[in-house]
């Protein structure tokens, strides 16, 4: 990966991890991952594929359920997790 795509992908995880980060304190849950993949997977995914998904990606990554992801954490994780983290907005 070039250093701009390098540089590129850390900004996108950033501005994804504020997503996560719904109470605003600076680190996220597995709660709340599920609960975003929840709202952009709808119908697509079960509620069992969802967890046993992000379950693997954690643990592939070296952390527990119980884990509480920081910023550098979560691009540990989803940087080189290889999930594509793809979202369609509609267009009115």
């Amino acid at each position: 990966m070039t250093k701009t795509g390098y540089h590129l992908l850390l900004l996108f995880l950033s501005v994804i991890f504020k997503v996560y980060d719904s109470d605003c304190n600076g680190k996220v849950s597995f709660n709340d991952i599920l609960e975003v993949l929840r709202d952009l997977s709808g119908s697509f995914m079960s509620d069992e594929q969802r967890e046993q998904v992000l379950t693997q990606v954690f643990k592939d990554a070296g952390y527990t359920r119980d884990s509480y992801l920081t910023l550098g954490d979560f691009i540990k994780v989803f940087g080189n997790s290889g999930l594509k983290m793809e979202v369609e907005v509609p267009v009115d």
